[in-house]
């Protein structure tokens, strides 16, 4: 994810005409932290991704345009068989669970670890 990332800050920037030193100033961060971010290197934070959105005056989904998958390309997408036994198991637990909470019944409880006996001091 950091790859693609990297890619769409670069490109932005670059549309920008702005050199990595300019957003660096614009966005109150090092110049060497925009291009570890532009290389993979780095993995920023929500609060430097807002940052480097309002200085290159783009919404912050812009920096991950290329990382969402759009509507087209995510109804193309298959699922494995394996995807789909979680699915149906985790639809069961889910079920099974509304089921217990719509007629009352008392959640059971998991059984406990035996105690471990406390070293003498």
């Amino acid at each position: 994810m950091l790859r693609p990332l990297g890619a769409q800050l670069r490109r932005l920037r670059l549309e920008r005409e702005l050199s990595q030193e300019r957003l660096a100033e614009l966005a109150s961060l090092n110049y060497k932290y925009i291009g570890r971010v532009e290389l993979a290197k780095a993995d920023p934070g929500a609060a430097v991704l807002v940052r480097l959105a309002k200085a290159l005056a783009v919404p912050v989904g812009a920096l991950f345009e290329t990382i969402t998958p759009t509507a087209a390309g995510a109804r193309s997408a298959a699922l494995l068989p394996a995807d789909l036994q979680s699915i149906k198991t985790a639809l069961d637990t889910l079920t099974a669970a509304v089921d217990r909470v719509l007629s009352g019944q008392p959640r059971p409880v998991p059984p406990r670890a035996p105690r471990r006996a406390r070293p003498r001091r």
